[in-house]
């Protein structure tokens, strides 16, 4: 049986930084103001100094969360700098983990897919508060109710669609096509709120979001 761990490849670039922040202000008590790391020309090489640091703040949270393995990597400037790994992908056949090893990240996608979003609104190829159905046709007038107002890509960012919380279908649609989703759209979406007034998680609203980008 195969077991994987949670990897959290956001946690490696936040210890890089604070702790290279801190290193600095120990090593400079009184600097006074310097710019700040993100700002740092030579920032790449005190993350990269830090490599065993990095890896030993992971190794003891896998120990602690007993994970049977885990795999990270600090990217500074587009430059995967520092990477590691530890612990067995397979534990039945005692298989290490390498720095490519695949993991399921679930949700973690989720973060990839909302920034995808905001560069195409960086690049003024959709609006944040656009309707959802001027790219997925499908879902034009579906709503809780007949006077909402059209469902927007704000509210699929922030789950405030007004989609009942639905994880049990995310981990069973894993598969499914694009097709299969829209297909999904036609038979009419069920709502639990009218959207823009309350939080609530929607696999579906970001399945969608990753259509919007497709198109």
């Amino acid at each position: 049986m195969r077991k994987y761990s949670r990897v959290n490849n956001i946690f490696a670039g936040m210890i890089a930084a604070l702790v290279g922040l801190t290193t600095f202000a120990q090593k400079n008590p009184n600097a006074g103001y310097q710019p700040p790391f993100f700002a740092d020309k030579e920032r790449a090489a005190k993350v990269k100094a830090l490599a065993p640091v990095i890896q030993s703040m992971y190794s003891n949270y896998a120990k602690a969360n007993h994970f049977p393995s885990f795999s990270f990597g600090v990217v500074v400037d587009g430059e995967l700098i520092v990477s590691g790994s530890e612990g067995y992908s397979d534990i039945a056949n005692q298989t290490k983990a390498n720095t490519r090893t695949m993991y399921r990240i679930a949700s973690m996608s989720k973060s990839v897919t909302a920034m995808a979003i905001i560069k195409l609104r960086d690049e003024g190829k959709l609006k944040l508060d656009d309707p959802v159905a001027n790219y997925i046709p499908e879902l034009k007038n579906q709503a809780l109710t007949k006077d909402a107002a059209p469902i927007t890509i704000r509210e699929l960012l922030t789950h405030s669609t007004g989609l009942p919380e639905d994880n049990p279908w995310g981990d069973r649609q894993l598969a499914d096509t694009d097709e299969e989703l829209i297909e999904l759209f036609k038979k009419q979406m069920s709502f639990s709120n009218v959207n823009g007034t309350t939080y609530e998680y929607s696999n579906v609203g970001f399945a969608t979001l990753g259509l919007i980008i497709k198109k």
